[in-house]
């Protein structure tokens, strides 16, 4: 089943690109509301100073707006598709406001007239006084004499002319006191205004982007500052809560794997001391037995209680034990120590491995034999197995798991040890079970520890040091290998050991 990808989300967006959306929208927003505000403000402003209809004969710039909307709907509505009932009709609508201002107004079509507001004669006669000329251009003017406007419309193959003209008109001078009422004065009068909202549209857009750009930064942030407060006082189950892809959220997953790293480093260099205390607690107690014993015994050598050379030769041999398992028990401490230190070194070859684990079995017999012990071995791997072995390193290995087995059989059931080897592609794996007392099985992966022991009592020192099986696992990942153990209470244990095979051609130039 593929990873799961994670749902797209705007809090994953990268940083940069936070900021170039912020930048970017910073822009466009305030042009989108400019420009909508333009639009309605354009419309607005239009009917409300009445822009497409003309409501005055004094010249301005308002004025001259309104005939160049008046003229251009005029025009429009001549070269439109609809009959010339319809069109009549509407230049009416036009037209009628115009003549209550004094204004004339005619229009011909291929020359014949189309539509008059007074006779053509008397309408052309005022536009020629107006100004002189033979209306065969477009003409816009304003005056003292009046006003006259001129403009051709073509449809097809219909050509108009129309022609308004009205000499009740007047131009004021620059200094007169209704210039200010001009188009000019009217808009521009609030220039100020629309200027002032445009400026504050600019503002408050960028303003929330900011803010909303800011907050998206800093909240995370935040957050990862808090984590690490929390991790400086020591509260190392502290996680921060911010699920993202971005550069943030990849600091944070960092920060939370980091934490957790350091409570699992923390935890365990604590339990590593608190192993080291046991042991050092183990090996003083451990030595305390024997040494305790060996003491006893040359007091009462001194003393004179040995007083017959049976018991002298007796007190002399409980001695040379106690001595022998002080001894052994130092020893192996110093190979822990020596081992995790890495102040050893193997004297690794290439072995036919078959052939050293039946050599080995052989003697293993005889030994447990002697001890009352079944031993059964099995070798369903197909040989040559080569592996890279020390072998001196390796038979204490065997020997220090075949021991914790004998230490801890069945008082009331005949001991029995398997070794079995079984072949793999790339390795090989021994078993070494038992039909012992057994383990809880929470406690497999300690019996690797120096100085623990499935019995707490520590009663049997002279049985083992307690650090054999820790001595295995060093040894045994030395050789690139791994260890590990299986069983339940009641049901034996079973110690498994894996060892990655090499080939004969290795072999030929280790031993060249």
């Amino acid at each position: 089943m593929g990873r799961q990808k994670k749902k797209r989300s705007s809090k994953n967006l990268r940083i940069t690109t936070r900021i170039s959306l912020a930048t970017i929208f910073g822009i466009v927003i305030p042009v989108v509301i400019v420009f909508i505000f333009s639009s309605i403000f354009l419309t607005s402003i239009t009917k409300y100073f009445n822009f497409s209809a003309v409501s005055t004969t004094s010249y301005s710039m308002l004025n001259q707006i309104q005939w160049s909307q008046t003229v251009s709907s005029l025009s429009k509505e001549l070269i439109s598709n609809e009959s010339r009932a319809e069109k009549i009709n509407k230049i009416d609508s036009y037209v009628t406001p115009l003549e209550a201002l004094g204004i004339k107004l005619y229009i011909d079509c291929d020359g014949e007239l189309f539509y008059s507001t007074e006779e053509k004669d008397v309408v052309m006669r005022e536009a020629q006084e107006i100004l002189t000329n033979d209306f065969s251009r477009n003409i816009n003017y304003f005056s003292e004499n009046g006003m006259l406007i001129v403009t051709h419309a073509n449809s097809g193959s219909e050509s108009y002319l129309l022609l308004i003209e009205s000499k009740n008109y007047t131009v004021h001078d620059v200094s007169d006191s209704q210039l200010p009422q001009s188009f000019s004065s009217l808009v521009f009068s609030k220039t100020g205004l629309i200027i002032l909202l445009i400026a504050l549209v600019f503002i408050a857009s960028t303003t929330v982007l900011s803010i909303i750009t800011s907050r998206t930064i800093s909240k995370p942030i935040k957050k990862l500052a808090d984590g690490a407060n929390e991790i400086a006082r020591g509260n190392l189950n502290h996680t921060i809560d911010y699920d993202s892809t971005n550069e943030i959220g990849q600091t944070v997953s960092a920060f939370n794997a980091m934490s957790k790293r350091l409570k699992h480093s923390i935890e365990e260099k604590n339990r590593i001391e608190q192993s080291r205390k046991e042991m050092i607690a183990g090996v003083a107690h451990d030595l305390r037995t024997p040494l305790t014993s060996a003491k006893g015994y040359v007091e009462g050598l001194l003393d004179g209680i040995a007083n017959t050379p049976e018991k002298q030769e007796r007190y002399l041999k409980t001695i040379y034990s106690s001595t022998i398992a002080m001894e052994r028990m130092l020893d192996d401490l110093l190979t822990i120590s020596r081992l995790e230190l890495g102040s050893i070194e193997l004297n690794k070859k290439t072995v036919e491995l078959c052939e050293v684990l039946d050599d080995c079995a052989e003697e293993l017999s005889l030994e447990l034999e002697k001890n009352g012990f079944d031993f059964i071995y099995e070798n369903k791997a197909e040989p040559p197995v080569y592996v890279e072995l020390d072998i001196d390193r390796f038979m204490r290995v065997i020997h220090n798991i075949i021991a914790n087995s004998v230490k801890y059989t069945k008082k009331e059931e005949k001991g029995r040890i398997e070794l079995t080897v079984t072949g793999y592609q790339k390795s090989v794996i021994l078993s070494i079970s038992d039909n012992g007392i057994g383990i809880e099985p929470e406690n497999l992966s300690r019996i690797f520890e120096p100085m623990y022991r499935a019995d707490r009592a520590r009663t049997k020192v002279t049985d083992g040091s307690g650090i054999g099986l820790a001595v295995c696992k060093q040894i045994i990942e030395l050789h690139n290998g791994q260890i590990w153990a299986n069983g339940a209470v009641g049901e034996g244990l079973t110690v498994y050991i894996s060892l990655n095979k090499t080939t004969a051609t290795d072999r030929e130039g280790t031993n060249g």
